[in-house]
């Protein structure tokens, strides 16, 4: 039992802490619009993108740019469960659900690419350096997760082939002579 989360896990709700009110509010303003978010630029910009790429009427613009909204509200929801998760595991002394911001990060790496591929087919230099920081926010905090996963899992079978439990100093154990 740990008292503190680790780096990853505060990491990850450091990023939420962005991802889940940009992303929540981004996506409400676009559900809620008269306009269905075309106001915004980068939501055409990716409406229209794939309106183009699938050769779709304007009755499929319009449903598109609404699951496209969808989609990134339900992200930001996403990322508000494992804000709730992070701050119940402070309070009980656990570690958050892995699972949970497993999940959360690997849809937040494919809403990205949804939206960013179109940014990136625009030129639209705004939209392709917004999409690069949000993209290097959520690499850095898989990058962060990944190598404390691999020290985690290092320290685990360390402690396996000495027969130490974790937590102890494996300093002079010796074999039993016999």
């Amino acid at each position: 039992m740990r008292s503190l989360p680790r780096l990853g896990a505060a990491n990850a709700a450091l990023i939420s802490l962005y991802f889940a009110p940009v992303w929540g509010a981004e996506s409400l303003r676009a559900m809620t619009s008269p306009f269905y978010g075309f106001e915004d630029r980068l939501h055409a910009v990716a409406a229209g993108y794939y309106r183009a790429l699938f050769d779709l009427s304007l009755d499929g613009f319009l449903r598109v740019s609404s699951a496209l909204a969808g989609i990134k509200f339900v992200i930001a929801i996403a990322f508000m469960a494992y804000l709730i998760d992070f701050a119940r595991a402070l309070v009980v002394r656990r570690e958050p659900n892995r699972e949970t911001l497993d999940a959360v990060l690997l849809l937040a790496s494919v809403a990205i690419m949804l939206w960013a591929w179109p940014a990136l087919g625009s030129g639209d230099g705004g939209l392709v350096r917004l999409h690069a920081a949000q993209f290097l926010l959520l690499s850095g905090a898989v990058i962060v997760l990944l190598v404390e996963r691999q020290i985690e899992e290092a320290a685990r079978s360390s402690s396996a082939m000495t027969g130490v439990p974790d937590g102890l100093p494996a300093v002079g154990v010796t074999a039993p002579a016999g």
